[in-house]
């Protein structure tokens, strides 16, 4: 092992030899580069190919993107469904179809293009259309709503890293019942405003205090908008902005923002080319502006797209190329320099499809921050530390690994802190679990497909290596595999290691479903622990 070890250090030497030859050379043949006094900068010449900056906006003038596809699994048909983003996911509940409201969750990835149907307990809403919803810490808000018969006004919170759902009781100045609100959050704030109740277009706001759990009435001063529901709305900063909707009689595009704490409006003043009254369309603020798309106008569903300048007041009319068909009660989501469209309704049918139209700023590049470091993961030429993991050797870095874990740092910068190359064997994992405690540690992300015993082999790692948050991710995921089959396992697992959310959902899932599992060959396993026995008992009467 030890001349096999030797051999492969003095290759990775002359590797890197030639490497540092090679970027010198490009350096000293490709580029020259001279200071300009007059603008203190440093300028970049390029001696055979010119580089040429796009200056028109960079949002504009680009090309809607299909994504959905014949053999992927998508979502039913809907329009007026509600949605948050959440971390890399957009989860959509509930909406209209032509047999009924919905009442089913489904979660979109933007990461991996995939759209996965949820599975939730607790506490459901009723299936219903039009109602408000907002993301706030790891929840998902729901208000109110239609569900073809009646008007509500009840309240929801979704756990989304537990699926769980719970109705919240009415306290304090209560909204009344009503559908196609405008609604926004900001700190520990939700706002909403107007709506219909199906009798009324309403223009009051109430508000929603997280932390005091209380409903208030909150009283609006200025110009306060008329009567409206179904109109679009966008949250920035302690702002909601509102445009056009529906008052009963007439489509709208006035603009508005009401401050959700003081409950102050001001109108905005518009010019440039303004959108045509409309309602059941969305925006999205996008950097410094307002981007606004699709909606109805009273003859047909539309598919333009503006942008709203909020410094100049000025709208734009943005030529983009292959747009959607015209549609409302659609959601419309950004998402990482990109405008995100699923589903509504085009006039003659409801639509599941997906559409991406992706910001391409010439001027700054994209940042490739996340695949520079990963790119570091097991490359020999950059590398100052191999490991030993079933006979593969894998290359890392241990300024990396010590600023990530405080077992490495201990490891590397006190026991072997004058040693130049460090050649580690591990036996205590395999080594894919290894590799992929390597993706988390350079990337901070984890692979959310994984199964459940790698994930229960990288939480044993990530206490070995005292990476909490590490085990966290890995308890989130196993969260969402819990089932009756498995769920004696993960207690006793949870004990063991300490997992408190797990251990959480864990006891839920057996006290909610103890009579099908005591049955199993493997309840006998929990008379070795009287403590959850009891927990059980205790939880039960």
């Amino acid at each position: 092992m030890n001349r096999r070890l030797s051999s492969e250090q003095d290759n990775l030497r002359t590797k890197r030899a030639l490497m540092r030859q090679q970027i010198n050379q490009s350096h000293r043949v490709d580029r020259e580069f001279e200071i300009d006094e007059r603008f203190n900068s440093v300028s970049m010449f390029i001696k055979h190919d010119e580089l040429e900056i796009d200056e028109c906006e960079y949002y504009d003038h680009q090309t809607w993107e299909r994504l959905d596809r014949f053999d992927q699994v998508l979502p039913n048909q809907r329009n007026n469904c509600s949605w948050v983003i959440y971390e890399d996911f957009l989860y959509i509940f509930g909406g209209f179809t032509f047999n009924g409201r919905l009442d089913d969750v489904h979660r979109y990835s933007f990461s991996s293009n995939q759209w996965q149907h949820l599975n939730t307990t607790g506490q459901k809403p009723s299936a219903r259309e039009n109602n408000g919803a907002i993301q706030y810490k790891d929840h998902m808000y729901v208000f109110g709503g239609c569900d073809g018969l009646l008007w509500l006004n009840d309240f929801y919170s979704l756990n989304l890293k537990t699926l769980l759902w719970k109705k919240i009781e009415p306290t304090g100045q209560c909204p009344s019942e009503r559908f196609g609100i405008a609604c926004g959050a900001y700190q520990t704030k939700m706002l909403i405003f107007g709506g219909c109740d199906g009798n009324h277009y309403l223009n009051d706001a109430y508000v929603w205090d997280f932390e005091e759990q209380v409903w208030n009435k909150l009283q609006l001063i200025g110009d306060i908008p008329s009567a409206r529901s179904c109109p679009s709305y966008s949250t920035l900063n302690n702002y909601i902005y509102i445009f056009g909707g529906f008052d009963g009689v007439n489509r709208l595009n006035d603009f508005y923002k009401l401050n959700i704490f003081s409950g102050k409006v001001k109108r905005i003043s518009q010019h440039g080319t303004i959108p045509c009254p409309r309602y059941f369309h969305t925006s999205e603020v996008y950097q410094n502006k307002l981007l606004l798309f699709g909606g109805f106008n009273g003859q047909a569903r539309l598919n333009d797209l503006y942008e709203f300048e909020f410094g100049s007041k000025t709208w734009k009319k943005l030529e983009v190329h292959e747009p959607p068909k015209g549609r409302s009660s659609m959601v419309f989501q950004l998402y990482n320099d990109s405008l995100y469209v699923f589903g509504g309704y085009d006039g003659d049918e409801l639509l599941s499809d997906i559409y991406k139209l992706e910001f391409k700023n010439a001027q700054v590049p994209r940042s490739s921050f996340i695949q520079d470091l990963r790119s570091l993961i097991n490359n020999p030429l950059m590398s100052d530390v191999v490991f030993i993991v079933e006979d593969h050797q894998v290359y890392a870095n241990r300024c990396i690994l010590g600023a990530r874990s405080e077992h490495f740092q201990t490891l590397f910068f006190e026991e072997f802190r004058d040693k130049e190359q460090i050649y580690i064997e591990i036996t205590e994992c395999c080594h894919q679990t290894f590799m992929e405690m390597l993706q988390y540690i350079y990337t901070d992300q984890l692979d959310s497909s994984l199964s459940t015993t790698r994930l229960l082999s990288l939480i044993v790692l990530s206490d070995q290596y005292i990476m909490q948050r590490l085990k966290y991710l890995c308890e989130e995921q196993l969260i969402r595999k819990i089932n009756c089959n498995n769920v004696i396992e993960l207690i006793l697992f949870s004990k063991k290691y300490n997992c408190r959310l797990l251990r959480i959902q864990t006891m839920k899932q057996l006290v909610d479903n103890i009579s099908t599992i005591k049955k199993r060959k493997d309840f006998i396993k929990l008379t070795q622990e009287p403590e959850i026995l009891l927990e059980i008992i205790q939880k039960k009467c």
